[in-house]
Formats: C-alpha cells, structure tokens, sequence
C-alpha cells in the first residue's frame, strides 16, 4: 500500500440524519481503516448530543449499547467543549472530565463512557480506536 491523503471534505457522513440505518450514535466521517490495527475518523456532535454508552471490555456484560471488545480509543478535540462520563456500570457513570479544544484523552481497555457535547457551539473530535486481531464487536442500534 502506498502512502495517501484523505481529504475530510472528501468522505460521507454516517450516522443520525445521514444513514439511519447505521449503528453509530452521532455522526461521524470514517477516514481510515486498517484491518487488525484500527479506525480512524471524526466526529461531529452539535450542542446538546449525546453518545450511547460504549463498552471496551474483555467480556461483553450486554448493558452497554456498544460492546468494542479489549482495545484503546483516543479523542483530540478540534472545536468545541465536551464531557465524557466513564465508570464501570453503564447505568452509573460517576466520573466524568471536560475536554476543550486540543485536549488529547484516553480510554483503556477495562471501562464504560459516553460522550456529549456540553459546549454551545458545534464540536468536532479527531478518534482513533485500536482494533487487535480476533476482536468481536457488538453493536446494538439506538432507539
């Protein structure tokens, strides 16, 4: 493979109001992905929206909407102001952060988290989400 540049302006949204059917939560543009390494992309959230809870964990206990499986995801916010509410029980997210633009966060294997948009301008995050051989994924679509 060759290297190559990705124009963002040059990639489809998915998600809500783009493609319904599509199980994300709140749109994003896909930029890249490399099998058996991981997804690269942006999200795009609007003052007010709000993610499902997504799960990256060793075992899938079915109570997060979004089951990644053992990996590592990371945000670097580009505009806007967020906060990501994290634990261990996706009925009870206790902690929480904001992250503002060029704020950098991490998400290890071993929690739950959800993410919103609690600015009143529209944001955007750059995502990378690690994606190790074998893993198995669920995703459960929102009602």
């Amino acid at each position: 493979m060759e290297p190559r540049v990705v124009s963002e302006n040059d990639v489809a949204m998915v998600g809500p109001g783009y493609d319904d059917d599509h199980y994300i939560s709140v749109p994003i543009k896909m930029l890249h992905q490399i099998e058996n390494v991981g997804d690269l992309g942006v999200c795009h959230m609007e003052p007010g929206a709000e993610t499902c809870v997504f799960a990256l964990e060793e075992e899938d206990d079915g109570t997060a909407p979004h089951q990644y499986g053992p990996c590592d995801e990371f945000y670097y916010i580009l505009e806007g102001e967020f906060t990501v509410w994290w634990g261990k029980d996706a009925s009870k997210l206790d902690n929480f952060y904001k992250l503002e633009k060029g704020d950098c966060a991490y998400y290890p294997t071993g929690w739950k988290y959800k993410v919103a948009n609690t600015g009143d301008t529209a944001g955007k995050f750059l995502y990378y989400m690690s994606s190790p051989p074998g893993i198995e994924r669920r995703f459960d679509k929102r009602s």
